[in-house]
């Protein structure tokens, strides 16, 4: 098990001090505790690594990944996650950036994650720095080491510990962990090892190295991360397998150095890496799961501003809903031991069972609850943890044959992340919240009756979590406008008299009978209404569907928005919104095409003419002239001409209105007038009347195009779209090039 070695216990001590109820707030504090001893002790000229945060942090919250489900939705999702943190980032370095080049200060790592940087400075420029507005807070970088595991020679059995969480029953039924990639981050994997090699993803986005050692391929100096990937995913190689999940794939963050320490810049370089491996945010490459078996062991019972460094690290992962694994720590048995990152919230924490009479006795090294971050069950699960047989370094691949027996939280938690790699296999868009509450509520009860703070929920049971996931309801919303299936229906532009129709379709793709509530349109009434509901109060049994009708038939112009609430059983998603919206709109009448004439042929500079569009609502329209070498207008060009304002059109509508107004009333007199008026306005928006009509030059409008390839036919056409979005087009022509 990882765990921190600082070199001032004093900082633990500042640290509680500082809390809140002793003296000052301690969001207040700019300066950490640890960084306070460390600056009063450093010479004047000394150097000290640490990470500054800045103010401004964007709320994860709001980009909470909607779905786990492969495709568009959540690709868009995680890269929208991934633009605002970077853009946050960046914007907020600026001011910090230019104290830095002042002080030449030229080496420091982008955290974009944490909307951070990781420096070297001195006394006096960490001063400076604290006195910055747009300063958070200042941290020393501090280490991060882990204890020695203690290995045995003599080799057991190869597979009890896969045999007690029923990993087995799952292969059985031909789930193995395909299609899912687990992230360890440890002290590397070698990736010599045969029961290893082939399950690394590979590639430029399956292997980082924060701290520059080892920057190409995978490589484990230690042990560490190569025992507890072959508990996770380990092959066969030795006889018999020795991982929960031999399918899945692996990729790689090696936090730890060579010397055996990592600093936090660099843990939180790898959170960075993982949620955006190639660097790339539209490819959606993150992991499934991050194993992780590392935590503040010589800090038991705490949740302070120290441990909780990575506590935003965590919080990104899981708002891209991908699941995060911590081991509980090696700090048992005093009750009240649990240890950071395992302890926050949003964190899964795994305890070890195993002892030398008892396979499901709680380990003496084994963490107890409660949490000290929110005073919860701790640890979530508990799962084998003594003496293990997995694999180990193969000096370079020499040691081909390279096994040992472990014990450790370490190795608990990597059981916990291959059961959820074997799940996700067979539930491959399973939440990850759901997931986690399928592990507990299944789990096989050890000790008191009930949760408890030693055994959590109990030993990790592969086979009733399988049947837990298999037995619940499940919801499928979707909807007649694409995308289909991101809970918005936009009926777009509707001119008012008019209506627009879109329907909602709701299926149980559960294996147990889904019942749903009342559905409803709420904070808005009209114009949007029900047409039919075929899924009010309706018990649909697995694999039915049901049907709901929307319309929006706006009388007035104007935005419109509501929100369609559809209620079930389904666990986790017992609400499912549908925003609806819509513009009560007239589109703008298109422009018409004057010159050329179609089929006219032209040389290869030529001038387009049209009559402008116009429109009856009064909103400005954009015009736009597009031409293409196709019929179909495939690689056309668009060029955005002479906008149409909205002042004498917003006459022309309100002096249209007032017409009908008149007309209501049945006054002649003034109804005469008003149409004279209307005509003579159209004829001023148009350009004037008579000599010639409405095709006269002056009444037109015109731009050139040059560099026209000789030989080709172009088809060209006029495409008018209002402040609305309401788009028209004109018909198409053609031209040749001579």
């Amino acid at each position: 098990m990882k765990c921190i070695q600082l070199g001032f216990l004093l900082a633990f001590f500042l640290d509680i001090c500082l809390l809140p109820g002793a003296g000052r707030a301690a969001q207040e504090v700019i300066v950490g505790p640890f960084l306070q001893s460390e600056l009063a002790i450093a010479g004047p000229d000394e150097k000290i690594p640490v990470i500054v945060r800045m103010k401004n942090q964007v709320t994860i919250d709001t980009f909470a990944i909607p779905s786990r489900k492969h495709g568009p939705i959540r690709a868009r999702a995680r890269a929208n996650l991934i633009h605002a943190l970077r853009a946050r980032a960046e914007q907020s370095r600026q001011p910090l950036q230019k104290l830095l080049d002042r002080h030449g200060i030229n080496k420091s790592r982008q955290l974009w994650l944490i909307n951070g940087m990781a420096l070297r400075a001195t006394r006096s420029q960490i001063e400076e720095m604290a006195a910055m507005p747009e300063v958070a807070s200042i941290v020393v970088d501090q280490v991060i080491e882990l204890p020695r595991v203690v290995n045995t020679q003599a080799l057991g059995a190869a597979e009890p510990n896969i045999v007690l969480v029923k990993a087995l029953e799952l292969w059985a039924r031909g789930y193995t962990g395909q299609g899912v990639t687990v992230a360890i981050v440890d002290t590397g994997i070698d990736i010599n090892h045969p029961d290893l090699e082939s399950k690394w993803r590979g590639g430029t986005n399956s292997w980082f190295d924060p701290n520059g050692e080892h920057p190409s391929m995978p490589i484990d100096r230690d042990g560490h991360g190569t025992q507890a990937t072959g508990l996770l995913l380990g092959g066969n190689n030795s006889g018999a397998y020795i991982g929960v999940a031999p399918d899945a794939e692996w990729i790689g963050v090696k936090i730890f150095a060579d010397n055996g320490v990592a600093s936090s810049s660099a843990i939180h370089a790898g959170f960075q890496w993982l949620l955006d491996p190639d660097g790339d945010p539209e490819t959606d490459d993150a992991p499934d799961i991050v194993n992780n078996s590392w935590g503040f062991d010589n800090f038991p019972d705490t949740c302070s501003t120290l441990t909780g460094e990575f506590r935003s690290d965590v919080q990104a992962m899981k708002a891209a809903n991908i699941a995060v694994v911590f081991a509980s720590g090696n700090t048992g048995p005093d009750d009240s031991s649990s240890i950071a990152p395992a302890n926050y919230p949003e964190s899964f924490a795994v305890g070890s069972v195993g002892t030398f009479t008892s396979a499901t006795q709680i380990s003496s090294f084994s963490a107890r609850g409660p949490s000290a971050c929110d005073n919860t069950i701790y640890p979530e699960l508990v799962a084998p943890g003594f003496q293990l047989l997995t694999s180990d370094l193969t000096a370079g691949g020499v040691i081909l044959d390279a096994y040992s027996l472990v014990s450790g939280s370490s190795f608990s938690t990597a059981h916990a992340s291959g059961v959820m790699a074997l799940l996700l296999s067979a539930f491959p868009d399973m939440p990850v919240t759901t997931l986690e509450t399928a592990l507990k509520q299944s789990a096989s009860d050890l000790g008191p009756l009930g949760a408890d703070n030693s055994y959590g929920y109990g030993l990790v049971d592969t086979l009733a979590a399988f049947n837990y996931l298999t037995g619940q309801q499940d919801i499928d919303v979707t909807d007649s406008i694409s995308p289909e299936r991101d809970h918005i229906v936009a009926f777009g532009s509707v001119s008012p008299g008019g209506s627009a129709l879109a329907s909602v379709r709701v299926r149980n793709t559960g294996s147990v009978p889904l019942s749903l509530g009342t559905t409803e349109i709420s904070n808005v009434k009209e114009p949007f209404s029900i047409s039919s509901n075929a899924c009010s109060e309706r018990l649909l049994l697995a694999g039915e569907t049901c049907m709901i009708n929307l319309q929006f038939a706006p009388t007035t112009p104007g935005n419109f928005a509501g929100d369609l609430t559809i209620l079930s059983n389904a666990v986790h998603e017992e609400l499912v919104t549908v925003t609806i919206s819509g513009t009560g709109n007239t589109p703008p009448v298109a422009p018409k095409p004057l010159d050329p004439a179609d089929g006219a042929t032209v040389g290869t500079s030529v001038t387009f003419r049209w009559l402008p569009a116009n429109d009856v609502d009064g909103d400005p329209v954009a015009q736009f002239l597009v031409y293409s070498p196709h019929a179909d207008f495939s690689f056309a060009t668009t060029r955005e001409v002479e906008t149409v304002p909205a002042v004498a059109l917003a006459t022309g509508g309100f002096l249209l209105g007032a017409l009908l107004v008149v007309l209501a009333w049945r006054r002649r007199d003034m109804t005469v007038s008003l149409v004279i008026a209307s005509l003579l306005l159209v004829m001023v928006a148009c350009g004037g009347g008579g000599g010639g009509g409405s095709e006269s030059p002056a009444e037109s409008q015109s731009t050139t195009v040059s560099g026209l390839v000789s030989g080709v036919s172009y088809y060209w056409k006029m495409v008018a779209r209002d402040s609305h979005g309401a788009e028209t087009q004109s018909v198409a022509r053609t031209i040749h090039v001579q």
